[in-house]
C-alpha cells in the first residue's frame, strides 16, 4: 500500500466517529441539534483529527509496520484515543 493510500484509509478512520456523531442526531429536531454543529472552532477541531488519523497511519507505515487497509482505518478511528493517552499527565513517583 502506498502513502497516500495508506493516509486516505487513515482519515477515513479518522472520519468514521464524527460521522457516527452526525448520524446518531439524525432525528434530532432542529431546535434541540446541539450547538456546535454550526461552530467554526468545532470544524477545524475535527478536521485536524481527521488528518491526523491520516497522518498516524503514514507514521506506522513509515517506522516498517506492515499495515493493512482494515488496520489503517482501525488506527485512523483510533487516533484521537492514541493522542489522549500520550499527552496524560503521568503519575508522579515520590
Amino acid at each position: 500500500m502506498t502513502w497516500q493510500e495508506a493516509a486516505m484509509y487513515g482519515v477515513i478512520g479518522g472520519a468514521l466517529p464524527e460521522i457516527l456523531a452526525l448520524y446518531n442526531l439524525r432525528h434530532t429536531q432542529k431546535s434541540e441539534k446541539p450547538s456546535w454543529l454550526s461552530s467554526p472552532f468545532y470544524w477545524l477541531v475535527t478536521g485536524v483529527m481527521v488528518l491526523l488519523g491520516g497522518a498516524t497511519v503514514v507514521l506506522y507505515q513509515k517506522a516498517g509496520i506492515n499495515i493493512n487497509e482494515f488496520m489503517a482505518v482501525h488506527l485512523g478511528i483510533a487516533t484521537p484515543l492514541l493522542i489522549s493517552t500520550a499527552t496524560k499527565e503521568k503519575p508522579k513517583i515520590n
